[in-house]
């Protein structure tokens, strides 16, 4: 596990939060490797995405150095949040550019990962373009399990990219 030199604080995200969130979220578009969006989305129109989050059953937390939103992980409701499915969850992970390759990432999955049997959640999935090695890496790392692939369903600056489906499935505590 690699060790983060820099002051790392993770809580729960308030909606003040919204505007750093959205910053960092928007800062990933322009590389095409973390979401399928093509133009920047503002704090207002994700303001109904933000109060799905519920600390005790689908946290969404912020990472905060020297003060300043540098990163945040959820976890969503699979399929709607059908009650059949109410123990698997989607993890989800975006770091500012300048947070990442210092291990800040994997410290959050981690975090993410042992709070999941508190959650209720038994299995993780995790959905990355085939094109999107560090988000590879991390989940290997944690032991994720590719269950799916499915091959060129969206355009990504011009090319055809598809989508991989990974499992972690938790063991309760």
């Amino acid at each position: 596990m690699l060790t983060i030199c820099t002051m790392t604080t993770v809580r729960d995200a308030v909606e003040a939060d919204l505007p750093a969130i959205i910053d960092i979220y928007n800062q990933s578009i322009p590389s095409g490797l973390s979401t399928a969006d093509t133009h920047p989305i503002s704090a207002e129109e994700r303001r109904p995405w933000f109060r799905q989050f519920s600390p005790k059953k689908r946290p969404i937390w912020v990472a905060e150095r020297a003060g300043k939103i540098v990163g945040y992980i959820y976890i969503t409701s699979f399929y709607g949040g059908r009650p059949a499915y109410d123990k698997t969850a989607e993890v989800s992970l975006y770091l500012a550019p300048k947070a990442q390759g210092q291990g800040l990432g994997t410290d959050l999955m981690q975090r993410m990962i042992d709070a999941c049997p508190q959650l209720g959640v038994t299995t993780l999935i995790g959905m990355h373009f085939d094109h999107n090695e560090a988000t590879k890496r991390l989940n290997d790392r944690f032991g994720f399990q590719q269950v799916g692939y499915l091959q060129e369903i969206a355009e990504v600056h011009g090319e055809q990219r598809g989508l991989l489906l990974s499992i972690l499935r938790i063991c309760p505590q």
